[in-house]
């Protein structure tokens, strides 16, 4: 949370950060978290398919969002262009 990754709440400027981070840590002490090892539960050869799966669904999001922004560019062209048609 208070990282300088590109996207973690500190670089986000997120204003009440030491608060969230005194409520987590609060509720911590309340209750101890579960943890639970996956891996050795299901097995490992269905916990790497389960990762494969992961990364496949991954891809496929970059994917499709490099083919909506190709097609944003091309309606914004087509737009400014005044090459649309009502449908």
């Amino acid at each position: 949370m208070t990282s300088s990754a590109e996207l973690s709440p500190t670089t986000r400027r997120i204003r009440d950060i030491e608060d969230r981070i005194q409520r987590l840590e609060a509720y911590e002490r309340w209750l101890v978290p579960t943890k639970i090892d996956f891996e050795s539960v299901v097995g490992k050869d269905i916990w790497a398919q389960h990762w494969q799966n992961w990364e496949r669904v991954q891809s496929l999001m970059r994917e499709s969002q490099g083919l909506a922004a190709h097609i944003n560019e091309k309606v914004t062209c087509a737009f400014k262009a005044g090459n649309t048609q009502a449908g």
